[in-house]
């Protein structure tokens, strides 16, 4: 989306639909699936196996459309820049980063609402992964004016989608998470590449 670089938007939401970690969860299931079903019922992974296709694929596709729509809406006012991005390689985490990258703003965001699938939680603390640092898919984090009214029409197209944070008038990015405060910090590397498992095969 466009962007610029200098223009300041202090108070705006950030958003995110979708869910994070959902394609490095899916590889985690199919790679450990026995060791998984042994700790887990058996539906655990199926599900898992399916993240990032089906639902959250159209929803992925259908909330691209009206975030873009949003912003225009409000271009008049609020000017079109948006800054969006998708979860992808090194997590939720790594996109938060490239995001206070491209705006002029810091924000504070809030850990624990950032939206995330009971499965990923349970194979995460099995395998001893950090979910905020696994491979995500068909998740966008986005700054956008009017928030609220984003996600009601979000809500209205049963996108799964939440309020996470907020642009503020420092450069910082602070962390929030149930009660500490930390500092965002460089991307570290994906889980999945702790693991030993080759990330380049999913960068699509």
């Amino acid at each position: 989306m466009k962007a610029s670089r200098d223009y300041k938007k202090i108070g705006r939401s950030v958003i995110m639909t979708g869910f994070i970690a959902l394609k490095g969860t899916a590889i985690l299931a199919e790679r450990y699936k026995d060791r998984i079903d042994e700790r887990f019922p058996s539906y655990l992974s199926r599900n898992a196996l399916l993240f990032g296709t089906g639902k959250d694929s159209s929803d992925f596709e259908r909330a691209k459309g009206i975030i873009k729509d949003h912003v225009k809406s409000f271009g008049e006012e609020f000017g079109e820049d948006s800054f969006a991005v998708e979860v992808k390689e090194g997590g939720f985490l790594t996109a938060l980063y490239e995001l206070a990258g491209q705006c002029s703003t810091g924000f504070e965001l809030d850990l624990r609402a950032v939206p995330i699938r009971q499965e990923t939680v349970e194979i995460a603390e099995l395998l001893e992964v950090n979910p905020y640092h696994l491979y995500g898919e068909k998740c966008i984090v986005a700054i956008v004016p009017e928030g609220g009214a984003l996600l009601s029409k979000l809500s209205d197209e049963g996108i799964e989608a939440c309020l996470v944070g907020r642009t503020t008038d420092k450069k910082a990015h602070i962390l929030h998470n149930d009660g500490t405060e930390s500092h965002l910090n460089r991307p570290e590397p994906d889980e999945l590449s702790r693991l030993g498992i080759e990330t380049d095969a999913f960068n699509v």
